[in-house]
């Protein structure tokens, strides 16, 4: 369901106000005239104290951050996110960092805190793979066949047919509930990447390759198998050698190993409101698509490279035109564009150029911001995440992106299925559970001279009637998830108060039905009261 998350195909709502304050405070930002200054005229500027200007510059970008930092508290309060961790870049440096609140263990966030980073994670499969066309080793237009020779989809024709630029750009034709068959495995044996992208044989394709968008985790998980055919490496080790390594990313989580050796701290999932710890293992068959992590500080080196084409500190893992194509809208996207792992479209209220990428896992959120045209990002990781609340934990990254910009910050009311369907499947629970016990009266006088009157004919027909209701509404529950784009079992991951309370009344409903055929049996041997 990742995220996305898999998820994904949100429509964020972006902030339309503009003030003369909000925008005098990103000319600061970017190092322009302070705002009191420029408005006093050449006589005071001339015969300011030196050092005056600059000074002004650093108050009115302090005050903006502390702002955004405010912004961004709220943002967490709302969702009822314990901990979290934001980052604002400009010029190629990072001018604020600072964590929220406290981790899964107790312990403060900082810029150290490991977060797992979800979807993001695709953007750096889409590095690797273009590293791999770079070198002249991988084709964007060869069918992904040529390098995968046992990929499989239920239909060989179509198999054939899908190249590495549809796996990119999630034109593939694999289904976004493909994610669902070969996501969340939490897969560590050697292997486990492999093993999963062969489960794919099942899944029919939904579409012809290149006819539609349709984003898919299980497509970057067949990109990182093919990386590790074509580098002869596993994923992760290929990841740390050509792209974290080299960027300084210290703390990087890209194997199992690294998940260990950083302590990552269990995220949070929401149990009827309440954040719920949440310690899931590693998932090595999920990196390609949603389990690379790190800190914050890892996460802006990453960051500041994409913004500089493809460098940081002298090291460069892709070229400029490669990066910018990346970045670039490819396709038309749920949401914009979609490019090599980005996600590509407007800033609401500035009208900037944005290339963004969110994602989720059980408990943990991240999203990136980028404004290339103005060489500024934001980022948000955050520990924890309500699936049916995915846009209200985007917008505390996307709001500080439009304070950054001058434009007035908006949010997303919480969706009322959010509040509403975690107590009503409850509650429908608790009423399967009362029926259950209801024949317990059966036990009273009356109650059992009533049920001996009922004729044969009575008894089958009502029977039969309460027979069809429970087991259809067994069955409508059981395919309620559907609707939300996952399973059962991906219910219970990623909405568990959601999950358990509709597997509760699932089982409740047909031990309703036997309960009703046992009773209606029994009836129908007792021996009549004449009417």
């Amino acid at each position: 369901m990742a995220a996305t998350g898999r998820t994904q195909g949100r429509r964020w709502r972006t902030g339309l106000g503009k003030s003369v304050g909000a925008v005098l405070v990103a000319g600061a930002l970017a190092g322009l005239v302070p705002a009191d200054a420029a408005a006093q005229g050449t006589e005071s500027r001339t015969t300011a104290p030196p050092g005056a200007a600059s000074r002004t510059a650093d108050a009115d970008g302090a005050g903006a951050m502390r702002r955004i930092d405010a912004f961004v508290r709220d943002r967490l309060d709302a969702t009822g996110t314990p901990g979290a961790a934001l980052a604002v870049i400009e010029g190629g440096r990072v001018v604020h960092q600072r964590g929220f609140g406290e981790d899964g263990r107790g312990q403060a966030v900082t810029p150290d805190t490991p977060f797992l980073w979800g979807s993001v994670s695709k953007p750096v499969t889409g590095l690797a793979v273009m590293q791999l066309v770079e070198a002249g080793r991988v084709n964007l237009d060869e069918p992904v066949r040529t390098y995968l020779p046992w990929f499989r989809l239920a239909d060989p024709e179509m198999s054939d047919r899908i190249t590495v630029r549809h796996l990119l750009t999630n034109t593939s034709g694999i289904p976004a509930s493909a994610s669902g068959e070969i996501g969340d495995r939490y897969d560590n044996a050697p292997g486990a990447l492999a093993e999963a992208v062969r489960d794919l044989a099942g899944i029919a394709p939904t579409a012809r390759p290149g006819e539609s968008y349709a984003y898919s985790s299980a497509g970057y998980a067949v990109l990182g198998a093919l990386v590790e055919e074509v580098s002869g490496r596993p994923f992760g080790t290929y990841l740390h050698e050509r792209i974290l390594d080299p960027l300084g990313m210290d703390h990087a989580v890209a194997t199992e190993q690294d998940f260990e050796r950083e302590q990552v701290a269990p995220g949070h999932r929401s149990f009827f409101g309440v954040p719920v710890r949440f310690d899931a293992p590693y998932d090595t068959a999920g990196v390609p698509f949603g389990h690379v992590g790190g800190s914050l500080r890892d996460l802006t080196r990453f960051v500041r490279a994409e913004l500089d084409g493809g460098r940081l500190d002298g090291r460069r893992v892709l070229s400029a035109k490669g990066t910018a194509d990346t970045q670039r809208g490819h396709v038309a996207g749920s949401v914009g564009r979609y490019g090599l792992g980005w996600s590509v479209g407007t800033l609401k209220g500035t009208g900037e150029r944005m290339v963004w990428k969110g994602g989720a896992l059980p408990g943990h959120h991240a999203m990136v911001v980028m404004l290339p045209d103005s060489d500024r990002a934001v980022i948000v990781l955050q520990n924890a995440y309500h699936q049916l609340r995915a846009q209200e934990f985007g917008d505390a990254a996307f709001g500080a992106a439009r304070m950054l910009s001058g434009a007035s910050p908006r949010t997303t009311p919480t969706d009322p299925l959010a509040l509403v369907l975690p107590w009503t499947t409850a509650g429908l629970a608790a009423v399967l559970l009362l029926c259950l016990a209801a024949p317990a009266l059966r036990r009273l006088p009356r109650r059992r001279a009533a049920a001996r009157a009922r004729s044969r004919r009575r008894i089958a027909l009502t029977t039969t009637a309460s027979l069809a209701t429970t087991l259809t509404l067994a069955a409508l529950l059981w395919w309620l998830p559907s609707t939300l784009g996952g399973t059962p079992a991906m219910a219970l991951l990623w909405i568990p108060d959601v999950g358990w309370s509709l597997v509760t009344a699932v089982a409740l409903a047909l031990l309703l039905a036997v309960e009703r055929a046992a009773l209606a049996a029994w009836d129908l041997r007792r021996p009549r009261t004449a009417p």
